[in-house]
């Protein structure tokens, strides 16, 4: 893996993996607080690293399907002002109507990072189940700590 010196990456790298885990761990606290209070420049870098993860375990595990059900429990978990966006757009891609870069290319900032994380959660879930995925997450974590990127926030 590239060694990353851009203090920004590091965190936006941490914020996705964190915010990707609170959605497949099922914790509400978490998910608002990977991203609350972030500037425009530090959302849209999360952004692209979210973007980044969802098309790697989508090249990994190919086109999985992602029942209606879990879109909406997982973006249920939502903060309540980024739900109905991310549960519209992620459904969309479900039911095949749109691809997710055009399901998320009008959506505010906000709601584009909660929808790419639900698609990618709900993706990793149907296609490896609960304990794998975040194992999975838990393995990357460990992995950017290993190589020097420890976590630039506390985690509650």
């Amino acid at each position: 893996m590239v060694k990353f010196d851009d203090p920004w990456l590091i965190d936006a790298i941490w914020r996705a993996t964190d915010l990707t885990r609170a959605y497949l761990s099922q914790n509400r606290a978490q998910v608002a607080e990977c991203v609350a209070g972030l500037d425009t420049n530090r959302i849209e870098r999360v952004l692209a690293w979210l973007v980044l993860e969802h098309d790697e375990l989508f090249d990994r595990l190919g086109e999985p399907s992602m029942a209606v059900r879990e879109i909406d429990a997982m973006a249920a978990l939502s903060p309540m002002e980024n739900e109905f966006e991310t549960t519209s757009a992620v459904r969309r891609v479900a039911l095949r109507q749109t691809g997710l870069t055009a399901a998320v290319g009008d959506l505010a900032l906000p709601d584009q990072v909660h929808a790419i994380s639900v698609c990618t959660a709900v993706m990793a879930l149907e296609a490896l189940g609960r304990v794998r995925a975040l194992e999975e997450v838990d393995a990357k974590a460990a992995e950017y700590e290993r190589m020097g990127y420890p976590r630039p926030y506390p985690v509650a």
